[in-house]
């Protein structure tokens, strides 16, 4: 068996309830012990809903993380996925973002942590309550320092012990509930706790979002689950059932806890507002009203659960920069391994440096910042979903969510909102933009001054310029015609020629030899002196200024958008063969790639099957726009050339079409000032349908793409590819490259 033919995977040993584990520890933890009181404060007893609604968009996302997941396997997770949908430039800043996401989630625990030690040592040990702001930030630093070494040794976590942990975490919170609601359910008039002080939501709506904002923390742990996919069993079922499981388990404690917290204590104010006073100690100093030793079990579960969700994102975060470090993302140094204890040290010291920081600054602005990243993943995740349920449609997708691309929109949706808010109402709101802007700032320089020029740098041995002739005029209009085979190539050579004709312009030819992945690029110089003759035949066959490029790489792709950047072509015209057996693109991969990134015009020749170029009748379809305008130039360069009469053509649904029609023939009837045209207009339902009929009476259909919504357009399905499904004749589609200073003056 070939190498790559054997594929190496972990085993498949995680049960349903191992991964569920995994999510509800990921979910208990600071959230819960230290957020809730701030919360409280925030919605009143309207953060009974908060939590409620969380879990619903949580569940949203982490249904998008567990198709995503499924999908697209490999090691790296939402970075891949980004990268897969919208290239390197977005996947760099969703690394970026998902690093510091967790190095500040963990900080809060680590916050969170010195908090729960610090009321410890008071209410035990006696010291001074005055220090105890000073004791929380020595405490913090001290422990993520200790689990940070802990890290570098290589010390893990046993699953078993994580699973024993969350456990006992569960059993203390749903003692501490259990006694609280039965507190509550004994006093007569429990109902106005929650209902007439003054009322179940005192801060409105706004109150709610921005509860739900400040605990979005709290409910990201299916992240963990999807990370895990390739060690479960039965992935495609366990792994959205885990996320489901997890996150309702989660956020049925938090409603038990939260009404435990409303109803049973005993103060001068309203609950919640006494809760939104005690902060991050609100369940510690109440807990003793509650239960019997209410105090320690809440501390032991606080500092329990911190201890282990610190530990959990310090390896995370670390990974997660080890992972840019080795994509070349960032500097590689993040990537090494030390020898001895085989950790990523640097990648592990600068997770830290971070946390450090960050644990110095109050735990509500540590929370909010951690609740904005996390909100700005969770967006970019959905909205790759969406993206590549339309474009790759072909994946194998081992769990689909369903209602797609509702559900992700509605989550995207609810994610700005509460973003939004709670950006805006929080006390610490100018710190929380600061830390954003310029993490995305410093994201920025880093990108264009290291990770862009980096990536360029690895991609160079993949690819490699082997042959090369410049015409003697290089300067004026360029047409770049890549060529697969001599059969095709000759008709584009002479549909360039004549166009180039017209425009007083050369050409350029460009042969890709493509070889895979294990193969080097010097088993093609075999071959290259054949390519280099079929470029010196077309060069031959036409009469303008002319010349050839011929290069080697893994994708033929990537090697004509390299070619494009180098030659800035104003038109690039290439063959296509027809829809193959794939579904993964619409057009194919390599004109997929032209059309959405090229910055230049493009024109896409499907020769017709008596693969004859001698044009007499051209049919124009139009509906006006860019891509229309240039379909009607080219049009007119090739009936110049070729003594041509040109039809154009405008169909609609309903008998009034021909006031709408005249309007786009005016557009380019000056296109055509000394050719011979006539206008024709039609009425039919079946759009699509008429034009391939009136294509089969024309030699040649000139058609612009239409001026649908981008995504919609070149995502969802191109118009003139549906035209030539359905028609022999020789179909040119074309694509207007319209600058972004353009588009926004039109």
């Amino acid at each position: 068996m070939e190498q790559d033919e054997i594929r190496v995977s972990l085993s498949r040993d995680l049960t349903l309830f191992d991964i569920t584990m995994i999510g509800i520890a990921g979910m208990i933890g600071a959230g819960i012990f230290a957020l809730t009181g701030f919360a409280t404060g925030i919605a009143g007893p309207a953060v009974l809903l908060a939590f409620l609604l969380n879990g619903v968009i949580a569940t949203f996302t982490g249904l998008a993380y567990a198709e995503l997941g499924s999908a697209l396997p490999e090691a790296g997770g939402g970075i891949i996925w980004v990268k897969e949908a919208l290239g390197n430039h977005f996947a760099f800043f969703a690394g970026w973002i998902n690093w510091i996401a967790h190095t500040i989630a963990c900080a809060l625990y680590a916050v969170t942590f010195g908090a729960f030690f610090s009321e410890f040592l008071v209410m035990f040990i006696g010291f001074d309550q005055t220090s105890q702001a000073t004791t929380i930030k020595i405490s913090a630093v001290a422990i993520v320092s200790m689990i940070t070494y802990l890290n570098y040794l290589g010390a893990k976590e046993s699953g078993r012990f994580g699973g024993f942990i969350t456990l006992f975490k569960m059993l203390i919170l749903l003692v501490f509930a259990g006694f609280g609601i039965y507190r509550t359910l004994t006093q007569p008039d429990w109902i106005t706790a929650y209902t007439l002080n003054p009322s179940f939501m005192p801060n409105g709506i706004t109150g709610v979002l921005v509860a739900m904002g400040f605990t979005f923390i709290a409910f990201e742990g299916y992240e963990i689950i999807v990370q895990s996919g390739e060690e479960v069993k039965d992935p495609e079922k366990n792994i959205p059932r885990a996320v489901i499981i997890s996150l309702w388990v989660a956020v049925i404690i938090y409603i038990l806890v939260a009404f435990a917290l409303l109803g049973s204590i005993e103060s001068n104010v309203p609950s919640w507002i006494y809760l939104g006073q005690l902060g991050e100690f609100s369940m510690i100093r109440v807990a003793n009203q509650i239960m019997p030793y209410g105090a320690v079990a809440i501390i032991i579960g606080g500092l329990v659960s911190t201890l282990s969700a610190m530990n959990a994102t310090v390896y995370s975060s670390s990974r997660v920069a080890f992972a840019l470090g080795r994509m070349g993302y960032l500097p590689e140094s993040l990537s090494r391994i030390n020898e001895k204890n085989r950790t990523p040290h640097f990648a592990i010291f600068f997770s830290y440096i971070i946390i450090i920081l960050m644990a110095l600054v109050p735990i509500e602005a540590v929370a909010a910042v951690a609740d904005v990243m996390f909100i700005m993943l969770f967006i970019v995740v959905n909205s790759v979903l969406i993206i590549l349920r339309l474009r790759r449609p072909d994946i194998k997708r081992a769990f689909r969510m369903p209602l797609v691309p509702y559900l992700p929109i509605l989550a995207i949706i609810s994610q700005i909102a509460i973003g939004y808010y709670l950006i805006t109402e929080i006390e610490h709101a100018s710190f929380v933009v600061a830390v954003t802007i310029v993490w995305t700032i410093m994201g920025s320089f880093i990108y264009y001054s290291y990770s862009e020029k980096e990536l360029k740098k690895r991609s160079l041995p993949s690819k490699r310029k082997v042959y090369e002739e410049k015409p003697i005029e290089p300067e004026g209009y360029k047409i770049l015609v890549p060529v697969k085979n001599m059969e095709t190539a000759s008709k584009l050579a002479r549909l360039a020629n004549s166009i180039a004709k017209a425009k007083n312009a050369h050409i350029i030819f460009l042969e890709v030899i493509t070889l895979p992945e294990s193969t080097p690029l010097s088993a093609a110089d075999d071959s290259i002196e054949k390519q280099r003759d079929i470029i010196r035949k077309l060069v031959e066959m036409i009469d303008v200024p002319a010349g050839g490029i011929v290069k080697v790489g893994r994708k033929a792709s990537e090697n004509i958008m390299d070619t494009i950047e180098e030659e800035k072509p104003d038109l690039v015209l290439m063959g296509w063969r027809g829809r193959t057996f794939r579904s993964d693109f619409i057009l194919g991969s390599t004109i997929d790639m032209i059309l959405l990134k090229a910055r230049c015009d493009v024109a896409i020749v499907r020769l017709g099957k008596n693969m004859d170029l001698n044009i007499k009748k051209i049919l124009l379809p139009t509906a006006g726009g860019p891509h229309s305008t240039l379909a009607a130039e080219l049009a007119h360069d090739i009936a110049e050339q070729e003594g041509s009469e040109i039809t154009m053509l405008h169909v609609g649904s309903t008998p009034d079409i021909k006031e709408d029609a005249q309007t786009h023939f005016e557009d380019i009837e000056e296109t055509f000032e000394g050719t011979r045209i006539t206008q024709k207009f039609l009425v039919s339902s079946n759009i699509t349908r008429t034009i391939a009929l009136e294509a089969g009476k024309n030699d040649a259909v000139f058609i612009g793409a239409t001026n649908r919504p981008f995504l919609k357009n070149f995502l969802l399905g191109v118009f003139p590819e549906k035209i030539v499904k359905q028609t022999d004749t020789t179909v040119i589609m074309t694509r207007k490259w319209v600058k972004i200073v353009d588009a926004l003056k039109r």
